[in-house]
């Protein structure tokens, strides 16, 4: 696995950009853009709150005002042109109530009104604390300020593959605040001979929280994320669970049992748009090359898919879609009938 961030400071950072972050419900039509010193345009909203525009919230008002994103961001040298198009199609777009995200002085997501908060710091502080009374360890953290991902294992769970292969059962937990990701909890194996991660697919003994609930009008009274997150530490209690980890033991087992042949591996990695380059790094994983033609057991495939996962070279994102990509060819039936 990756070494991800430190916990402390990662953490640290997490509280103290809480406290930055602000949330407005507003109508369409009361936003306007202009200019200032950045390249991204200013995101107005009455006389009360104005940010910077960063990329991803400049794409999601283009997508509320139908506007090609892509054209957008071509204009965006030419400042009074990107602010024409966007006023001009704010007040030719019918009216309705929005949440603005914004953190400091940059606008991180323009939404719908019933956007459900699940922030980071309410998963984060709660997450941990519920892992360190489970006994768990540590063993991967990552935040963005919009995003997060802890990993976890528990030491309790534990168990043998083959002859001193031995992996333990964890918890995997990812969230966004700006839309691009629900709350989700999943079961996770580790390969202490390697390092390796592996993420159960996200149909199997998972928890997803979508960040859609109802419509907000107070935002002060807003408390749809503490339900969810009183549901989600029960599910952590679930994931935890000996006969659960059990039963993923013997998947592992049995997946090395289950022959897989190299033109079928192709067939796989192409399908769930593994690059070339990525699937010559697995096939020397494999100690073959692209070209060979072999035999091998679906076991060791997706521990070779997840072993390029640590890799210094495979962006965080990536490493966690081929951990997902592993655990997919253990678990699922048909990997070519499911997409990540």
């Amino acid at each position: 696995m990756k070494k991800g961030q430190p916990l402390e400071p990662m953490l640290q950072k997490i509280n103290e950009d809480s406290k930055i972050k602000k949330d407005y419900i507003v109508n369409l039509k009361s936003l306007s853009a202009s200019s200032g010193e950045e390249v991204y345009p200013v995101l107005n909203a009455g006389k009360e709150h104005s940010g910077v525009l960063n990329d991803y919230a400049l794409g999601k008002l283009c997508g509320k005002l139908k506007i090609e994103r892509n054209y957008i961001r071509k204009c965006l040298p030419f400042k009074e042109v990107v602010n024409y198009n966007i006023n001009h199609w704010i007040a030719n777009t019918k009216d309705r109530q929005l949440m603005v995200r914004q953190s400091g002085n940059t606008v991180r997501a323009i939404l719908s009104d019933r956007y459900k908060r699940l922030d980071n710091d309410l998963v984060a502080n709660k997450t941990l604390d519920k892992l360190m009374d489970m006994g768990a360890t540590i063993k991967y953290g990552s935040y963005n300020r919009d995003q997060l991902n802890l990993t976890a294992v528990l030491p309790k769970l534990e168990g043998e593959v083959e002859k001193d292969d031995i992996v333990q059962g964890g918890v995997t937990i990812t969230n966004c605040e700006v839309g691009t990701q629900s709350l989700l909890i999943q079961p996770f194996i580790y390969r202490l001979v390697c390092t390796n991660g592996m993420v159960a697919p996200r149909y199997l003994n998972q928890f997803y929280a979508k960040h859609v609930g109802k419509v907000i009008i107070d935002l002060d009274k807003d408390i749809q994320a503490i339900k969810i997150i009183d549901k989600m530490q029960k599910q952590l209690e679930l994931v935890s669970n000996p006969e659960l980890f059990q039963e993923n033991l013997q998947k592992l087992k049995q997946a090395g049992d289950i022959e897989i042949h190299s033109s079928k591996a192709v067939k796989i990695l192409k399908h769930h748009e593994v690059s070339d380059y990525e699937r010559a790094e697995i096939f020397g994983r494999l100690k073959h090359n692209i070209s060979d033609h072999f035999t091998t057991n679906n076991y060791t495939f997706a521990n070779a898919i997840t072993n390029l996962a640590n890799s210094d070279d495979v962006s965080e994102d990536r490493a966690r879609y081929l951990q997902e990509l592993g655990g997919l060819i253990i678990f699922a039936h048909n990997p070519m009938q499911i997409r990540i």
